[in-house]
């Protein structure tokens, strides 16, 4: 029966959480990876070459989370310095620790770091692995993030709503999970359909973050005098826009039902 082993614990400061996932996963590593920074703790759960799970846990907002949006915020809140990465490896019968699944497993026994996961450590630190922002092309996703919110702001404006205040209240509020879209930060920008960043975050956790930014304008909407009706504006509105820009629109196409709060494709 697996049990878990610590391996070894890095800093935030230094590691790219996301390169050393995904080196971890390259190497059909099992076990689990914690994260601890302050008021906020999160373990993903490495299955070989399989798709991880993660557990989040909020402290400030008592907010548990799990899925791809919980992974998205994770890969942002480990670009904070100062927070703790604990490797622990699944084993077999490992001797002296209690209890029966790795998921879990709190207080593993003590045990060596392995050369495979020490080479794994330092890719990530010395930045060999690719982060998860160099899979993307950043001018074809801002593009079609520029034409995915002017389709928003064109249905918004079409019910007599100032989009402007709305997603900038938007963007305030998801401010904590995705620090770089806090307006105040200066790092995102949209006007005149053009979306732009003056630096990369990682592209799972900007293509999330900006998806729960428009749902948050719809359903605020759709809440005041627009109704339910507004949701079937929006989805019409994202529809024409998405097969007009089919393949530009790759990254949003799965999420653009969650924005519009229906069906959209």
């Amino acid at each position: 029966m697996n049990t878990l082993v610590p391996l070894e614990t890095l800093d935030t400061s230094f590691v790219n959480l996301g390169a050393l996932i995904r080196h971890l996963r390259q190497r059909n590593f099992v076990g689990r990876v914690k994260v601890s920074l302050e008021e906020y703790e999160a373990d993903v759960f490495l299955y070989g070459t399989e798709e991880p799970s993660i557990k989040e846990k909020n402290h400030a907002t008592g907010r548990d989370g799990q899925g791809k949006e919980a992974m998205d915020r994770l890969l942002v809140r480990a670009r904070d310095p100062g927070g703790l990465i604990t490797i622990y490896q699944a084993v077999e019968d490992a001797p002296n620790v209690e209890g029966s699944h790795y998921e879990d497993l709190e207080t593993p026994a003590p045990y060596e770091i392995s050369e495979v996961l020490r080479s794994g450590a330092e890719a990530a630190l010395r930045g060999l692995a690719p982060s998860l922002s160099a899979e993307i092309e950043w001018d074809q996703l801002l593009a079609a993030s520029g034409v995915l919110i002017s389709t928003v702001e064109r249905a918004v404006k079409s019910v007599d709503e100032d989009f402007a205040a709305h997603f900038r209240a938007a963007l305030i509020r998801i401010g904590d999970d995705y620090p770089f879209l806090d307006p105040t930060a200066g790092v995102f920008q949209y006007k005149d359909a053009r979306a732009q960043l003056s630096e990369y975050p990682e592209a799972g956790a900007y293509i999330s973050g900006l998806t729960e930014s428009l749902r948050l304008v719809v359903s605020k909407i759709v809440a005041g005098n627009a109704g339910p009706r507004f949701c079937e504006r929006v989805a019409v509105e994202l529809a024409v826009a998405a097969r007009r820009k089919e393949n530009a629109f790759a990254e949003f196409t799965s999420r653009l039902d969650r924005i519009a709060g229906t069906r959209v494709l």
